[in-house]
């Protein structure tokens, strides 16, 4: 069901993923609910309406330690004995997601900003090292990628862990189907 797997080595930024559970929607968020209320889990999180986020306990917790986010609703189309849709996201808590969008923002408008000013100057038969600006600005981007690629390498003991939770819960409810009535 949950066949995702990680490789450090793929381009991607926050992997989504999708499955079909032959469940409702209504007993997988309970059943998801219930398991976040035992004790000694190798996650945490908490069930919003039909939204899931999963997250690393705190004392585990690194800078680069993944969320999941879950979205389950219930399939329109019966028939095929599919009861729930169940959407996923794998990345980054929000404060990293947002402070590396910033990084990358403000690193592109200065470069464009300074070789612009370099332009000019080059225009008027000048020369600026301003010129080199964007140059300096991808070298600055790469390196931001390449530690955001550095951390997901870090993070990806931690993201196997909220896909575990997840399979283990819909192992369960598969084991069990006459509780899921």
């Amino acid at each position: 069901m949950l066949d995702y797997t990680f490789n450090p080595d793929e381009i991607h930024i926050r992997p989504r993923f999708s499955f079909h559970a032959p469940f409702s929607a209504e007993v997988l968020l309970e059943k998801i609910q219930l398991k976040l209320n035992e004790d000694n889990l190798p996650c945490k999180g908490k069930v919003i309406m039909h939204h899931v986020v999963l997250d690393i306990p705190i004392e585990d917790q690194h800078y680069w330690s993944p969320q999941l986010h879950l979205e389950i609703e219930d399939e329109e189309d019966v028939s095929k004995g599919q009861n729930s849709l169940v959407r996923g996201i794998i990345g980054p808590r929000p404060t990293v997601w947002t402070l590396f969008l910033f990084i990358y923002a403000v690193i592109g408008i200065i470069g464009l900003m300074i070789t612009l000013y370099g332009l000019s100057k080059w225009s008027l038969g000048e020369f600026s090292l301003a010129l080199f600006g964007m140059p300096v600005a991808l070298v600055l981007m790469s390196s931001a990628y390449l530690t955001s690629k550095y951390g997901e390498k870090l993070g990806h003991n931690q993201v196997e862990i909220l896909k575990d939770f997840l399979r283990n819960i819909l192992k369960e409810l598969q084991e069990k189907p006459e509780e899921n009535q």
